[in-house]
């Protein structure tokens, strides 16, 4: 076992050991915070009839956002959350799957990278079952976090919708907007090319184990 294993002694060896537990540690945390608040608010908001939600807003500060000694020139609200009820079943339903697909995305990132955490402390990172598993896991977050983002764009819309007065049409005091964060592309596409890079590892190393 060479000095530059993680599992060996010395001290680079035991600071990275340490910092790859405290890791995995943290990433079943969160797997199981996600699960008992995630699927907990989830169900107890679609029991209720309930959505909390982001919509976009332009309207400008009150008078007393610039009551200190500072001159406030321009300003104006872009978003606001809110918790809206009697909404139609379909929006209910559509912020139901919304919400259902990110936590399945969050948890697919939790779960890869415990996984990734367990094969390092063991010292075992380029097996085909982790490479695989770190693919479908980047699939599973590119895919669950598309399908979530834009479920959660729709639900806006149809909530602006519900909210506005019907003589205002889609111009009332909550516009129609899309905004999608790609932090979950990101992710997911590089969760992908991590498992393909591992699996490439795992080939080059089956390879050559006879060569050297």
């Amino acid at each position: 076992m060479s000095e530059t294993d993680i599992r060996g002694t010395s001290l680079a060896a035991r600071t990275t050991r340490g910092l790859v537990w405290v890791v995995f540690g943290a990433s079943l945390l969160a797997m199981v915070g996600m699960l008992a608040f995630g699927a907990t608010s989830i169900v107890g908001s679609a029991l209720e009839g309930s959505i909390t939600t982001q919509l976009t807003t332009t309207q400008q500060l009150p008078p007393a956002a610039d009551s200190g000694s500072a001159t406030l020139v321009d300003g104006a609200f872009e978003s606001a959350t809110v918790t809206v009820t009697d909404v139609s079943v379909a929006t209910l339903v559509v912020d139901t799957i919304a919400s259902s697909a990110g936590l399945l995305t969050q948890l697919a990132v939790a779960a890869a990278l415990a996984l990734l955490c367990w094969s390092l402390v063991n010292n075992r990172p380029f097996r085909r079952r982790l490479s695989l598993t770190v693919t479908l896991a980047g699939g599973t977050v590119l895919i669950g976090g598309l399908l979530s983002a834009g479920l959660a764009v729709f639900s806006s819309w149809l909530i602006a919708e519900q909210l506005n007065a019907a003589s205002d049409g889609l111009d009332g005091f909550w516009p129609i907007s899309a905004a999608v964060d790609p932090t979950f592309i990101v992710l997911g596409i590089g969760l992908m090319f991590v498992g393909l890079a591992f699996d490439y590892a795992e080939r080059l190393q089956r390879d050559t184990a006879g060569l050297v």
